[in-house]
C-alpha cells in the first residue's frame, strides 16, 4: 500500500521544479486580494474616504471597463511575449550547450515569478470587470481600477527585468556560474552537516546484512529521509542504500540493506519511500551540477561549436567543487532527530567521479593542448590545497591519464614543452616523480 506520505512526497518533488508551481501560487494570492478588494469596495467607511480623494480613482463605469479591458489586452501579449522568449532561450540551450541544463532552466524562479505576476494581474483586472454593473449604475470598483493600473505599471518594470534576465540567460558564462553557484551551495551544505555530527558517523559494517532488491526501473534520484527514519527508528533498524543518486536501478538491482531480517510488508514501507524521476536537477545532488557543467564543456570542445574558453571555464569550475569533494567522505546520511544515523546512502566514490566528469573532457580535448594544459593545472590545484589527502594516489592516477592523453595527441614540441612545465609543477606539490614527456615526438 502507497503511504500517504510519499504520494505528498513524489508531489511535492515535481511541483517544487514545475513551471506552473510559483505561477499557480502568486495567481491564487491575487485572487484572494481581489475578493477582499471586492469585498470592501462599496464599505460606508471606504466609500467616505473615496469621497476625499478624486485624483486616480474612476467614476464612470465605461470608462473603469475600458481602462481594465486595455490592461488585460496589453498583458497578455506581453506574456505571450515574453514566454515565446523563454522558449527561444531553451531551444538555444538545448543546442549550444546541453539538453540536461533545460529542467534547471524550466524550473528558474525568476521567470516563474514574472509569469506569476503577469497572470494574477490579469485574473485580478478581470474579476473587477465581472463586478461593473451596467446600465450607468454608480457603483464602480474605482480602488480596485486604481489598484489594476498600479499592478499593470509593475508588470510594465518587471518586463524590462525579465529582457535583463533573458539577455543574461542566453550567455554561456551565466549558466556556468549559476550551475557553480548552485552546486557549491549543495557541497557547503554537506559539509556543514558532517561537521555538525559528533562523533563522526561511519559507514556501518553491512557485508552480512539482510539485503533488498528494488521492485522498479528507473533514476534513484531522492528518498522521503523523513517517513524513512520514522520507521527505522519504531523498529530499531539501520539502512545502508547501495546506490548513488543518479544510479540506474533495474528491477531486482540489490537497493538497500537492513541490519536485521524484517518481514515483507515493513520492506514494501521502505521501498515506497524511495522516488525515482528522469530530471537531474543540480539543487537535488552535487554530481547533477558537476554533470552538466562537464556537458556544457564538452558540448563547447565539438567541431561545430569550437569554444574551448568556455571548456577552459568549466575545468577550473569544476577544479573548485572537487576540491571541496576531497572533505566528504564516499557516504552520505539522513540526520536522526533520535540518536545517531539510521539512514546511510552510497556515493560515487571520487575515483569514478573524476572519470565521469573529467574524462569526457579530456576525451574531446585530446588535440588542444590548453584544455590538457588547464587539466593538469586543476589537478594541481588541488594537490596543493590538499597535499596529505587520502585521495592523492587517485588524483594522481587522473593526471597520468592526462598525461598519456598528450603524449599520444601532442606532437609539437612547444605543447610538449608546457606539459612538462606543469608536470615539474605537480611533481612540486605532491612530492612525486611523474615522467616527462620526450621533446619532440613524431607525427
Amino acid at each position: 500500500m502507497i503511504s500517504p506520505s510519499n504520494i505528498l512526497f513524489r508531489v511535492y518533488q515535481r511541483m517544487i521544479h514545475s513551471l506552473a508551481f510559483y505561477p499557480t501560487l502568486i495567481a491564487l494570492g491575487f485572487v484572494l486580494a481581489c475578493l477582499v478588494n471586492i469585498s470592501i469596495e462599496y464599505q460606508p467607511w471606504l466609500m467616505a474616504i473615496k469621497d476625499e480623494f478624486e485624483v486616480g480613482l474612476v467614476r464612470n463605469a465605461d470608462n473603469a471597463r475600458l481602462i481594465l479591458g486595455t490592461l488585460v489586452a496589453g498583458l497578455i501579449s506581453l506574456m505571450v511575449f515574453s514566454f515565446s522568449m523563454v522558449m527561444v532561450v531553451l531551444n538555444n540551450a538545448a543546442s549550444v550547450l546541453s539538453p540536461r541544463v533545460l529542467p534547471g532552466l524550466v524550473s528558474s524562479k525568476s521567470h516563474q515569478k514574472t509569469l506569476g505576476f503577469y497572470l494574477g494581474t490579469i485574473i485580478y483586472a478581470l474579476l473587477l470587470i465581472t463586478t461593473i454593473e451596467l446600465n450607468g449604475s454608480d457603483k464602480v470598483p474605482s480602488l480596485g481600477v486604481l489598484i489594476s493600473l498600479g499592478l499593470g505599471i509593475a508588470c510594465l518594470a518587471l518586463f524590462v527585468y525579465f529582457i535583463r534576465s533573458i539577455s543574461q540567460s542566453i550567455q554561456v558564462e551565466h549558466i556556468l556560474s549559476n550551475l557553480y553557484h548552485v552546486t557549491r551551495d549543495v557541497f557547503n551544505g554537506r559539509v556543514s552537516k558532517m561537521a555538525a555530527q559528533s562523533p563522526a558517523p561511519h559507514w556501518p559494517d553491512d557485508r552480512k546484512w539482510q539485503q533488498v532488491r528494488s521492485q522498479r526501473s528507473g533514476y534513484f534520484k531522492e528518498i522521503n529521509s523523513a517517513l524513512a527514519n520514522e520507521i527505522l527508528s519504531d523498529h530499531d533498524l539501520t539502512m545502508t542504500i547501495q546506490v548513488h543518486r543518479g544510479f540506474f536501478v533495474i528491477e531486482g538491482h540489490p537497493l538497500f540493506k537492513l541490519n536485521r531480517k524484517v518481514d515483507e510488508a515493513l520492506i514494501n514501507k521502505l521501498l515506497d519511500c524511495f522516488d525515482f524521476f528522469i530530471e537531474e536537477y543540480p539543487s537535488t545532488h552535487y554530481l547533477f551540477g558537476c554533470k552538466q557543467i562537464s556537458e556544457i564543456a564538452v558540448k563547447a570542445l565539438s567541431p561545430g561549436i569550437n569554444d574551448p574558453g568556455t571548456a577552459i571555464k568549466a575545468i577550473d569550475m569544476l577544479s573548485v567543487l572537487f576540491s571541496q569533494r576531497l572533505n566528504l567522505p564516499d557516504f552520505d546520511f539522513s540526520e536522526s532527530e533520535e540518536g545517531p544515523p539510521r539512514l546511510f546512502l552510497n556515493e560515487l566514490p571520487l575515483d569514478q567521479l573524476l572519470q565521469q566528469i573529467l574524462g569526457p573532457i579530456r576525451t574531446y580535448g585530446a588535440a588542444d593542448p590548453s584544455v590538457l594544459v588547464s587539466l593538469l593545472q586543476a589537478f594541481k590545484n588541488i594537490l596543493h590545497q590538499h597535499p596529505k589527502s587520502e585521495h592523492k594516489a587517485q588524483l594522481l592516477r587522473h593526471t597520468r591519464s592526462v598525461l598519456e592523453t598528450a603524449d599520444e595527441n601532442l606532437a609539437t614540441p612547444r605543447d610538449r614543452e608546457e606539459i612538462n612545465d606543469f608536470i615539474e609543477r605537480i611533481n612540486s606539490a605532491a612530492k612525486v616523480n611523474l615522467p616527462a614527456l620526450t621533446k619532440a615526438k613524431a607525427c
